[in-house]
């Protein structure tokens, strides 16, 4: 993303990291030099990739103290939504940072799937208004299971999958067809695989969204490949946004993904995805995938950007 970009174009950027802070396992696991890391993930984001949302996930109150007090630029110029929320034995762990004066961030509720067995977190529901007036984003964060501990064949990855399925119609397209809405998080799923395409329906292709508008739009696709470009202002696709050292075919996955209803990609309701900037984010100050075992971040944040229309 380039500095200037945010002068030209009056959208929205919303950025994705999974932070690693304080998975729920571990809440306490980072310290004061990973606070100092990350910090300097967060201004460049600000900064540089002038994110107007900020959404960061396995975070909890521990890694919020420490984030503010590393980072005052983006304490003070970003208001901050804590969403912590117990689920069975698990919890949501997601803040959200809103650009103070530009945007209106609020929880709207979580999503969970309970069964005999279990209580599954699915997703929680943020509205996000412009005080400009423009119509509103309704921005679904989720984080699903690991596949330590769901394999990507488990029907239980297919039921979660399917659930917000279901509940993306009843709860927004049945009331608005013409719904801005936009999923994001760390799915531990690639595209290709059975939950997001087949259960989620999350499709690459722009003719099929446009025919059936009920599809999710994922330009995630396209962030499958480590093929280089021999001009990186020409690069259009990126390797990953989840690096594993041990990884028996690939050390990247596009684990990390921000998905859009029709009325998103093809502008029908006041905002329009910009496919062309919708990608993994580099972070020069930090290295993620750098094949060191004990590197403690493993997610490259990833932005979508969406631009006004007139309605």
């Amino acid at each position: 993303m380039k500095s200037d970009q945010r002068a030209s174009d009056p959208g929205i950027r919303i950025v994705w990291w999974n932070t690693g802070l304080s998975p729920t396992r571990d809440p306490l696991r980072a310290d004061q030099r990973h606070f100092a890391a990350a910090a300097r993930v967060l201004r460049h984001l600000s900064e540089v990739g002038r994110a107007d949302v900020i959404v960061l996930g396995e975070m909890a109150e521990h890694s919020v103290k420490g984030l503010r007090d590393a980072c005052p630029e983006v304490r003070r110029g970003y208001t901050w939504l804590s969403a912590f929320q117990a689920a069975g034995r698990s919890r949501f762990s997601v803040c959200v940072l809103s650009r103070a004066g530009d945007l209106q961030v609020r929880f709207s509720g979580a999503i969970v799937l309970e069964d005999d067995r279990s209580v599954t977190r699915v997703g929680q529901l943020f509205s996000a208004r412009c005080r400009a007036g423009h119509p509103p984003l309704h921005l679904i964060v989720s984080h699903w299971p690991s596949r330590l501990h769901m394999d990507r064949r488990d029907s239980d990855r297919t039921h979660i999958a399917a659930f917000l399925r279901r509940w993306i119609e009843d709860e927004l397209l049945k009331i608005d067809a013409q719904a801005n809405i936009v999923l994001v998080g760390d799915y531990n799923d690639e595209p290709f695989d059975e939950g997001l395409e087949r259960y989620l329906k999350a499709s690459r292709d722009h003719a099929k969204v446009k025919q059936n508008p009920r599809l999710l739009y994922n330009p995630f696709w396209r962030h499958l490949s480590s093929s280089k470009h021999h001009h990186p202002d020409l690069q259009i696709n990126d390797a990953g946004t989840y690096f594993h050292p041990g990884g028996k075919f690939s050390h990247w996955h596009t684990f990390d993904q921000l998905m859009v209803s029709s009325a998103l990609l093809f502008g029908r309701a006041g905002w329009q995805l910009n496919e062309e900037s919708t990608r993994v984010c580099t972070l020069p100050e930090v290295t993620v995938g750098d094949g060191a075992d004990d590197s403690f971040f493993d997610h490259l944040p990833i932005v979508g950007h969406l631009e006004r229309r007139a309605t």
